[in-house]
């Protein structure tokens, strides 16, 4: 077991500085979902197009919907650790916010080089479009918990240094630990053992003390309050006034569009129709 530890550890440090080709292993262990609405936003087409493309025009045209995240300054991406909560996020940001997410990823705690590289070059795409990333992290809280989202920056940098992204734990917190009166104490002696052995467990034992929460504690025994948590910390990265003045301009534009060449095909159509039957 140690010496798969040691080779893991020599891989996953050549495939960051690209000494490996990183295409070699494939990590099917981990999922994300994309949660923000598609945009579909065909372009209008010239006049000479319109004969070529009189059955599909209509039907392309025929709901317009952008999506708003690429108006905005940011764009949200969450990460979870525990694959037990990762449908429920997705269904509870799909049923409480419109605008849902850019993706919801299943981390399994301490993301793969596999997919920390993948997450990295969407990040320096979103960038590249000018939008700063923000990672929302969902994971225990426990000494490595605590330690995931600082972790998941410091990695990201070492795959792409100057990435524009941001990381913030949204639950489990020591705040709600208190709040919500969560269970924190460990069960058994092999609990506390095995937080013993975590690396990071006595900076954490220094400023905590011995305790630790479960994810599935809180959305078990607070389900409203996790929901409340979840929609609201994402909520506070959209900006309402750019939604407003900016998305429903350029949604109301199109549409405009969408009518305006719909009447022609149906002029075009109706034309084609009367020199077929003369």
């Amino acid at each position: 077991m140690s010496a798969y530890k040691y080779l893991s550890r020599v891989v996953a440090k050549a495939r960051y500085e690209r000494r490996f080709p990183e295409h070699l292993i494939r990590d099917v262990t981990r999922a994300y979902a994309n949660l923000e609405p598609l945009a579909s936003l065909p372009r209008v087409p010239a006049k000479d197009e319109l004969e070529r493309e009189l059955s599909s025009i209509v039907e392309r045209y025929a709901g317009v919907r952008l999506n708003p995240w690429e108006d905005q300054e940011k764009r949200v991406i969450v990460l979870i650790e525990k694959e037990a909560q990762f449908e429920l996020v997705k269904k509870l940001i799909r049923e409480n916010f419109e605008f849902g997410v850019h993706e919801v990823v299943f981390s399994r705690g301490y993301d793969s080089a596999t997919d920390m590289i993948r997450l990295a070059r969407e990040i320096k795409r979103i960038n590249e479009r000018g939008q700063r990333v923000v990672l929302l992290i969902i994971s225990d809280f426990d000494p490595s918990g605590e330690d995931i989202a600082s972790d998941y920056v410091d990695r990201l940098l070492k795959i792409e240094p100057g990435l524009n992204v941001e990381a913030e734990k949204i639950a489990v917190t020591k705040e709600q630990v208190v709040k919500y009166n969560l269970p924190c104490t460990p069960e058994s002696a092999e609990e506390v053992e095995k937080m013993r052995r975590d690396p990071r467990f006595k900076s954490f034992y220094d400023k905590h003390g011995l305790m630790r929460v479960e994810l599935d504690a809180f959305v078990a025994l607070k389900p409203d309050e996790f929901k409340r948590v979840l929609i609201d910390s994402i909520r506070k990265h959209f900006d309402y006034g750019v939604y407003e003045s900016v998305t429903k301009r350029r949604e109301e534009q199109l549409r405009n569009q969408a009518r305006e060449v719909k009447e022609k095909v149906r002029e075009m159509l109706a034309d084609i129709l009367r020199r077929q039957e003369g």
